[in-house]
């Protein structure tokens, strides 16, 4: 996907994408226990043939809800001309006009932030809380890496409202910050401020 190009602004400053260009939508990404059951079962009852792609429909979804009760907002899935993040946020190039307008970070975010590398998804705002798909997000959690001397992951989150980030923190951590900034920085997108 190209990089984000930018539009006009709203009457707050926040740069907006071209309308033309880019939209977003969300699709239903809940990931029911029921549902990995049944996908489980279909491999196990499917034909040897069959069960490696069986395998990889359930592994594709257990990985969902592991993300999702991680809070990781990435780009997992995408599809012609659309990015699908793991809270169900889908950014359409080349939008339709039933769908929202895609708001992408204000510039002033963008330039605290520019130590990290975004994924465009990432810059858009407008993207669920994780994991209970529900609300907008302006804290979100976007990546992580393997640390062997502690033997576990650690996490980047950033705040989309304030430009605040934190680095390689342990995921309570990580989960702590995105639960401070969505009530404190939230709170000023309630009040009107994109």
């Amino acid at each position: 996907m190209k990089l984000l190009k930018g539009g006009k602004s709203d009457p707050a400053g926040t740069p907006r994408l071209s309308g033309s260009d880019y939209t977003v939508s969300y699709e239903n990404v809940v990931v029911t226990e029921e549902l990995l059951r049944r996908l489980k079962a279909a491999q196990d009852a499917a034909p040897d043939q069959a069960k490696y792609g069986k395998y990889r429909t359930w592994l594709h979804y257990a990985n969902l809800k592991r993300w999702q009760k991680q809070g990781h907002h990435f780009q997992y899935s995408n599809g012609q001309g659309s990015s699908h993040c793991t809270c169900g946020l889908t950014l359409h190039e080349n939008g339709r006009e039933d769908q929202e307008i895609a708001v992408v970070i204000s510039s002033a975010v963008a330039k605290k932030l520019s130590a990290i590398e975004l994924e465009d998804l990432q810059r858009v705002r407008q993207h669920r809380k994780l994991p209970s798909l529900r609300g907008i997000a302006v804290a979100l959690i976007i990546g992580f890496i393997w640390r062997e001397d502690l033997n576990s992951y650690l996490w980047t989150v950033i705040c989309q409202q304030c430009g605040a980030y934190e680095m390689e923190i342990f995921n309570v951590e990580a989960q702590a910050f995105v639960k401070a900034h969505n009530k404190a920085c939230g709170a000023l997108i309630s009040e009107g401020g994109k």
